[in-house]
C-alpha cells in the first residue's frame, strides 16, 4: 500500500482502463494499480456511441469515479507526473487544472509511447532524478 503521508513524489501511468500509481521512495518504487470499471474495450472506451445516452451518462459517471479515486491519491503529494500515450490523462491533467484544491502540487502532464513496467519504473525514476 503506497503511504501517502509521508512521501511526497507520484508518478501515474494512465490510459483507458488503468492507472499504475507509482511512489518514490528514495530510490525505491512502491506501486499501486487502479483499473477503470468498464465492460469496453480500449477502443470502445475512446469512441462512445452519442446516440446512447444511457450509455454515454453510465460511461461518464465510471469515468468520473475514476478520476475521483485518483485524485484523492493525488491530493497527499507534492509533486505528480502524469504519463502515458492515452488522451485519458489530458482529461484527468484538465480537471485537476480547474481545482484550485490541486493549486499547491506541481503536476507535469508527459505524452510518452506505450512502456513496459521496467520503463515505467524507469520514467519515475529519471524523472525525479
Amino acid at each position: 500500500m503506497i503511504n501517502t503521508k509521508t512521501n511526497k513524489k507520484l508518478g501515474i501511468y494512465i490510459d483507458y482502463t488503468n492507472a499504475y500509481l507509482m511512489e518514490l521512495i528514495g530510490k525505491n518504487i512502491v506501486s499501486r494499480n487502479i483499473e477503470f470499471e468498464s465492460g469496453k474495450t480500449d477502443k470502445e472506451a475512446t469512441r462512445i456511441n452519442k446516440s446512447d445516452s444511457t450509455e454515454t451518462k453510465t460511461e461518464y459517471h465510471l469515468q468520473t469515479a475514476y478520476y475521483l479515486e485518483i485524485s484523492e491519491i493525488i491530493r497527499n503529494y507534492n509533486q505528480v507526473v502524469l504519463f502515458g500515450p492515452a488522451d485519458v490523462k489530458n482529461n484527468l491533467y484538465t480537471q485537476l487544472e480547474f481545482d484550485h484544491d490541486f493549486d499547491h502540487i506541481k503536476i507535469q502532464n508527459i505524452n510518452t509511447d506505450k512502456m513496459t513496467q521496467n520503463q515505467i519504473h524507469d520514467f519515475v525514476k529519471e524523472y525525479y532524478n
